[in-house]
């Protein structure tokens, strides 16, 4: 073979890069330490779950078990085993029962079961899958289910011709059988159009054997269990099981409740496993691809639900902290996050920093965010809450040669997409860096090994592997710890790595020896909570806007030490730490702008002493940065104990009224610039003009930009008002191909009268020194009337016209264009049932057995709509929606239709539901550990927002004489700056289908121009007033004299109909119905004798009754009770003159007038009634033919020639068609139908429930007369999903 000539040598790949070790000195410190590589440490992971099966998961380094632990705190694996069975034996006396989904289980005879009793439990994969892994799986069951599909398609079309070829002359007959034909292949084709793959259905057995309950999944769907895996509480054997070869999934278990819930534990989603793949997979045979902490064990705590696309859960993560406490857990890790409105707040953000690290010692680790590089977008909980160790995300150049494949190296520093502080209430935010990506260990259900992936969620797990080598350090050499002196000297030990705000690189041996080398000054062992009083008791100083930066400050600060185990004052051991406690602290500052005292004797107690921060010659426009850093003055050399963080964010006021701009502001690879803005007063919008400025020095190539425009509003998470946008700028860049200079332009909604950051970065990975010009010009358009809040105008329908004044306080306005889009209809629902109950101790009661209360509130709501496309419904609960790590309450919901189908999950994110028209009902679920709190939540309204298919728009005028006579004047495209003009807005007359008075329409008012990003100028919530009474007409009123005695006698009979009417189906017990039997042939004998007999009411309330005791009746009096139905129809069809009515519904009338036309508006009237009443004994004539079994053709002919057919929403008529239809064999327009009336219904109302269930019956029946088992196995799957047996559990 011919050597391979190249331009320079073929190098090794650089593994060292994948997986980063050498810059945290953690494989320096493995070359020092070999056996304090993680070992004898637990670590949690709270994440998606980790994968048992992947790669380096299994063993630690010395032989361990790897996972100890696998536990689902989301519940979206929860199973209800509540339905106990006792087997029967085949003829091979193998156990035999019939799970939930119908199928014969087989069991093993081998199996130990005393009490002889099983438990059923049934549960969707797709239910349980991943959502990636859901979609591999459906794109490969729909290939196949295509191939068995268009097998049966090209069956019919042979069928079909081959009967043509037979018939060329066709009969009328012949007509019926080739209709039957088409209609099999509109079935076919129909359904392959709305297929939606049900995915497998999987059975499960709960037994108890003695010891521990055991659970089988009958994963092939078969029925075969005799060699199923048998698994308990995955960490009782440390067993799993794997679905299926195809999937690829693996799955443990857990059992609840006394055998009563199973929990099938599958991950959400790759996350969590390459998570902890970072932390702690050990690859004996490659050391080289080895987490960071081999010898480590891991907890997997599943806390994404997958039901919700694997978001976190309140409740998921309440139970998270109780699993993290029962398995003694060293480290905890979190790669999870969201914005939040108050930091440091929160049922569990409270129940880490007290319980997990203040109570038991575990040192919980978190990832800071990917919301940066704009300030404050550290998300919760790592980078808001105290006593986390915040981890943000950097890179070095091993990374970038190893995972990025990147032209050119670029400077070593923070990712530009890592979250930053400082955090709301001025705390730092991000406590140390690690490195924030790795190429590693996922799931096996992705047909891969290994994955590269990057953030914040891959820094937080390498620093808890790293912090797993110091602890395995510091107990192999019997040193104590707390988590607070490990998580100070994380800090005090980082490397420099010049970080605006001063946080450090995290170094392993550094850290190590820091904690050797001071481990005798057990003030270490101490938190500090910091408060200023001043600012709302916030943890530092953070100020902002244009007033606070202005002027200087003298501010109280509270220091108060906690002692690990502070919550328990019944032990003496505190007490005497407190006691003991003794520490004589020097004060200093990093800058000279803050003025501190120089010393502060700290004991036990709370101490306070003054600060003076004076920013007023700090720049404006620029970020500033400070720290109070405490030093034990006799031992200095140990760090801070703790700090005092101060952040200036000083605005520049414009010079102009709404124009700025930052010339050739200088940028490289990861380079940040900021500038901050006050927003001019009365601003409700900007547009920013980002260029890249022209001439020699262009670079050859473009570079990738990040724009950030934030602004804090108090007690608003962040993310409502950040705006990001990535952008190309540079020659050749999209923007402006070939041009020297590149522009973009971005608008978006600002809030007058505060402080906006504008952030600016060149990203990481974009080589090359670039020069960029940041152009603002603010807009505002102010309207003032009828407020409902910031930024919202309310509008009484009612009013008729509703007058606004709109200004232009900024700058000229042009080019406006007034219009009022309302695009959905907001209701309110109260709950009609709310239900507090003390949830299940073994999974959800609190850190010392606390017992925690569940509410559950029903609320029912209909969709209306006149089409057949489903309507957009979003529920609302504005008190509770987005607030999760800083909630005190948890909260779930479940949105399902009449027979108790799930069509959807929410939690505290607003989501939207696409539902047919048809009756709903939502369970809102509230859990808090005081019952008090949750009664008075039990009528908290719902707020159901239904978007509407057209959009209803509201007339703008300028002009209020012209409004009035509904004459279009245009309001003025034009406002001066300065200038007032009024706007009238009038009312609509028409509301959408469904609106009622008290509902409301919500939208927008728009003002033309270019889309702004962000909140609207100002969103509208209208008041629906009644509906318009129509006009009553003048009419002649025929002339008859009223006999009082025979209007007394009406009245009274049409009482005793009403009666009987009902009589039927009122009642409910044994003693009641002969009760009301024994009356009512009284009553129809006494209204008999009062010739009442031929009165149609009369009549027809005997049809109801008979019709009703028939479809009651137990199967010994069936046929008798519709042979009755079958007479009093006939007597009704017998008293009606059906040639007269014909011949006068076939006449066409003549148009009459004055009392002639009243008289003929009587007659019509009582001819609609007889029709009426002749349809409805025809229709139970039919209806009772069929319950009988006899013919009933005849009389569907004569039912359609009154009735034009049987029309696909009365259920019994469809009945009728349909036993005619089988009975021809014609099952293709049988199934068509069905199929029809099925798709009417929509999501289904209570009065048509039982008549779905019994239509998908008939569907099974027909696919199975068919002999199209491919269909009739898919409706079989989908039966368990459309009627479950009871609502799905949260």
């Amino acid at each position: 073979m011919t050597a391979l000539k190249t331009i320079r040598p073929i190098p090794e790949f650089p593994l060292q890069g994948i997986l980063p070790k050498e810059e945290t000195e953690a494989a320096s410190y493995l070359k020092k330490y070999p056996n304090y590589d993680g070992r004898n440490t637990i670590i949690a992971i709270l994440d998606t779950g980790v994968d048992p099966g992947a790669a380096g998961l299994q063993v630690t380094s010395d032989g361990k078990p790897k996972i100890v632990d696998i536990v689902d705190c989301s519940g979206s694996g929860d199973i209800p085993t509540t339905t106990v069975v006792k087997p029967t034996e085949n003829d091979e006396g193998v156990p035999v029962i019939t799970g939930l989904s119908g199928r014969k289980l087989h069991l093993s005879k081998d199996w130990k079961n005393p009490s002889g009793e099983y438990r059923l439990g049934i549960k969707r994969a797709y239910d349980l899958f991943p959502e990636d892994l859901q979609e591999r799986i459906k794109a490969e069951r729909l290939a196949e289910f295509q191939k068995k599909h268009f097998l049966l398609v090209a069956q019919v079309q042979d069928e079909l011709a081959a009967f043509l070829k037979a018939h060329t002359t066709l009969t009328e007959e012949d007509q019926r059988t080739k209709a039957d034909f088409n209609a099999r292949l509109e079935v076919l084709k129909d359904a392959m159009k709305s297929f939606s793959d049900p995915g497998p259905v999987y059975d499960c057995v709960v037994f108890h054997d003695g010891n521990v309950w055991r659970v089988a999944v009958d994963a092939k769907e078969n029925g075969d269990l005799e060699d199923a895996p048998l698994l308990t509480n995955y960490k009782t054997e440390r067993q799993y099981a794997t679905f299926s070869n195809q999937d690829k999934c693996n799955y443990s278990v857990n059992i609840y409740d006394d055998g009563n819930m199973v929990s099938i534990v599958v991950i959400a989603g790759s996350h969590g496993t390459h998570v902890a793949a970072i932390t702690a997979a050990n690859h004996p045979d490659e050391p080289a691809l080895n987490g960071v902490a081999p010898g480590a064990q891991i907890v997997s705590i599943k806390i994404g639900d997958s039901r919700l696309g694997s978001i976190e859960t309140h409740h998921a993560l309440t139970r998270a902290v109780q699993v993290i406490i029962e398995d003694n857990c060293d480290l905890a890790n979190m790669s999870y996050g969201e914005a939040s409105s108050y930091p440091d707040i929160g049922r569990f953000v409270e129940l880490i920093r007290e319980e997990a690290v203040g109570r038991h010692g575990c040192i919980f680790v978190s990832s800071a965010g990917n919301a940066g590089p704009a300030l404050s977008t550290a998300g919760s909980p790592g980078g808001t809450s105290s006593g986390i160790v915040s981890v943000g995300a950097f890179q070095s150049q091993a990374m970038q040669q190893a995972e990025y494949a990147l032209f050119e190296p670029v400077p070593e520093r923070p990712y530009t997409w890592s979250s930053r502080g400082p955090t709301l209430d001025g705390d730092i935010g991000v406590d140390i860096y690690a490195p924030g990506a790795a190429i590693t260990s996922i799931p096996e259900y992705e047909l891969s090994k290994f994955q590269r992936m990057n953030g914040t969620s891959m820094s937080s797990p390498n620093a808890c592997g790293c912090i797993s080598l110091i602890l395995s350090g510091l107990k192999a050499e019997k040193k104590a710890y707390t988590p607070y002196r490990v998580h100070r000297a994380l800090i005090n030990a980082s490397k420099d790595i010049q970080d605006q705000f001063r946080v450090g690189f995290l170094q392993v041996e550094k850290t190590f020896d820091h904690l050797l080398t001071y481990h005798a000054y057990e003030e270490q062992d101490v938190d500090y909570k910091i408060q200023i009083v001043e600012r709302d008791n916030a943890r530092g100083i953070y100020l902002r806007e244009w007033e606070e930066c202005n002027k200087a400050h003298t501010l109280t600060v509270k220091v108060e030490p906690k002692f690990m185990k502070d919550v328990d004052y019944n032990k003496p051991d505190i007490n005497e730490k407190k006691l003991a406690f003794e520490c004589r602290i020097a004060l200093i500052t990093t800058e000279s702008w803050i003025r501190v005292p120089e010393f502060l004797f700290m004991n036990g107690a709370l101490r306070q002493f003054e600060i003076k921060v004076d920013p007023t010659q700090l720049t404006a426009g620029l970020l500033h940065i400070a720290e109070i850093q405490a030093f034990d003055s006799s031992c200095p050399s140990r760090g801070p104990v703790f700090s005092i963080y101060v952040t200036v964010a000083k605005p520049v006021e414009l010079t102009t009224q709404s124009y700025i701009k930052f010339d050739n502001v200088q940028f490289g690879p990861g380079h940040i610039e900021r500038r901050l803005v006050r927003v001019p007063s009365g601003a409700t919008h900007a547009e920013a003009v980002l260029r890249s400025s022209s001439g020699v020095n262009v670079p050859s190539m473009a570079a990738k930009f990040v724009l950030y425009a934030g602004q804090l509003i108090p007690q608003l998470r962040n993310d409502h008002t950040l705006r990001g946008y990535m952008v190309r700028l540079g020659k050749g860049s999209y923007a402006e191909a070939g041009a020297e200079e590149q522009s973009e332009v971005k608008r978006f909604a600002v809030h007058g009268d505060r402080t906006m950051e504008f952030c600016m970065a060149q990203y990481w990975d974009s080589p090359g020194a670039h020069s960029v010009t940041l152009e603002v010009t603010f807009h505002g358009i102010q309207i003032s009337g009828a407020s409902n809040g910031p930024r919202s105008v309310f509008i009484n329908g009612g009013d008729h016209i509703t007058r606004f004044n709109v200004s232009a306080p900024i700058r000229r306005e042009e080019g406006l264009s007034p219009s009022i889009s309302l695009d959905a209809l907001r209701k309110t629902v109260r709950p009609s049932e709310s239900v507090i109950k003390p949830l299940v101790r073994d999974r959800d009661s609190l850190p010392n057995s606390r017992l925690m209360y569940n509410l559950i509130s029903t609320y029912p709501f209909k969709v209306e709509t006149s089409g057949k496309e489903p309507v957009t419904v979003s529920p609302r609960f504005p008190s509770l929606n987005d607030l999760l790590y800083d909630s005190p309450l948890e909260m779930l919901l479940i949105v399902s239709d009449v027979n108790n189908k799930v069509v959807g999950y929410g939690d505290v994110y607003v989501k939207k539901f696409k539902l047919p028209k048809g009756e709903y009902s939502m369970r809102l679920q509230l859990r808090h550990e005081s019952e008090e709190t949750l009664e008075k939540l039990r009528h908290l309204p719902a707020l159901l927002d239904f978007g509407l298919a057209k959009a209803q728009t509201l007339e703008v005028s300028g002009f209020w004489p012209d409004a009035l006579v509904s004459k279009k004047t245009a309001f003025p495209s034009v406002l001066e700056r300065g200038d007032t003009k009024a706007a009238f807005v009038v009312s609509s007359a028409e509301h959408p289908k469904g609106a009622k008075p008290g509902d409301f329409l919500v939208g927008e008012w728009k003002w033309g121009g270019a889309k702004v990003d962000g909140a609207p100028i100002a969103s509208v919530v209208y008041a629906i007033t009644p509906e318009q009474i129509p006009i009553k007409e003048e009419t002649v009123e025929l002339d008859e004299e009223i006999d009082a005695a025979r209007q007394l006698a009406e009245q009274v009979r049409d009482a005793q109909i009403a009666w009987l009417k009902k009589s039927g189906s009122a009642y409910k017990t044994d003693k009641d119905k002969e009760a009301a039997a024994a009356a009512r042939e009284e009553l129809i004998a006494e209204m008999e004798a009062a010739g009442h007999g031929n009165h149609l009411p009369f009549m027809l309330a005997q049809l109801d009754v008979a019709l009703a005791l028939a479809e009651h009746a137990d199967e010994s009096h069936k046929d008798a009770k519709w042979k009755e139905v079958l007479t009093v129809a006939d007597k009704i069809a017998g008293a009606i003159d059906q040639a007269e009515l014909a011949q006068f519904f076939g006449l066409k009338q003549v148009t009459l007038h004055g009392k002639a036309e009243a008289e003929q508006k009587k007659v019509k009237k009582e001819k609609e009634e007889t029709k009426n009443a002749l349809i409805a004994a025809l229709k139970a004539r039919a209806v009772a033919l069929v319950a009988l079994k006899e013919d009933s053709d005849e009389a569907y002919n004569k039912l359609s020639q009154w009735s034009e057919g049987t029309g696909v929403t009365d259920w019994k008529s469809v009945g009728v068609y349909l036993e005619r239809e089988r009975k021809g064999g014609r099952l293709g327009l049988a199934l068509q139908r069905v199929n029809s009336w099925l798709s009417e219904q929509g999501g289904g109302n209570r009065d048509v429930a039982g008549n779905i269930k019994s239509a998908l019956g008939i569907r099974r029946d027909l696919l199975h007369e068919l002999k199209w088992s491919v269909w009739e196995e898919y409706e079989l799957s989908w039966d368990g999903i459309r009627l479950p047996k009871a609502p799905a559990g949260f």
